[in-house]
């Protein structure tokens, strides 16, 4: 019998994308699988183009994929159950991860102090009861990332080298914490190499 251990966290499956151009159809990614257990980080290699980030803006729901299956633990997310086109079912996921850009500046509003960048999230999603709730929250949410709450004061230009992505990663822990946020640190994991067309 299985157990909500032997359950992936996330499982994808033969997942491609294809893309209209003016030249015709290109097809950016053909037959990429792989499985995230619960606790395992994944890291995937590739050359610039290959299609590294059209897979995890797949997963989180931002690219509609062209062939494959994306479950997320253990629910169907592409094929049967769209979780995606279920407002519920989507806010439900996006509690568990959050797209982290490779350049924080271009998904910080560079005219919204850091608390509020912070807040915003908590207040679209409910999490949050009151504006003292929400404070508590952003602050909670900053220490997480060795961040100080006096920090939230600070716009995202005000921030340099490491520390100007440790903005946009604090909003996913001020969430509810999910199996793998409470779990030792997760090991690392390098072995899927998507089969890649340019």
């Amino acid at each position: 019998m299985s157990t909500a251990h032997d359950i992936p966290t996330l499982r994808v499956r033969d997942l491609g994308a294809a893309f209209d151009t003016y030249r015709g159809t290109v097809q950016v990614l053909d037959g990429v699988s792989f499985d995230i257990a619960p606790g395992e980080i994944l890291g995937v290699v590739g050359e610039s183009g290959s299609g590294k980030s059209t897979v995890a803006r797949m997963i989180a729901g931002l690219t509609p994929p062209t062939a494959g299956r994306i479950v997320i633990d253990g629910i169907d997310g592409i094929d049967g159950i769209d979780r995606w086109a279920d407002p519920q079912g989507a806010a439900a996921l996006r509690l568990r991860f959050q797209m982290i850009f490779q350049d924080p500046y271009a998904s910080l509003n560079p005219r919204w102090r850091v608390d509020r960048l912070i807040a915003e999230p908590l207040e679209v999603l409910g999490l949050t009861g009151s504006r003292a709730g929400t404070e508590e929250r952003v602050a909670d949410a900053l220490r997480r990332v060795r961040m100080s709450p006096d920090d939230g004061r600070r716009y995202p230009h005000q921030f340099s080298g490491s520390a100007s992505a440790s903005p946009s990663r604090a909003p996913w822990p001020a969430g509810p914490s999910s199996s793998s946020a409470t779990s030792p640190p997760p090991r690392s994991t390098s072995r899927c190499r998507p089969r890649c067309s340019t």
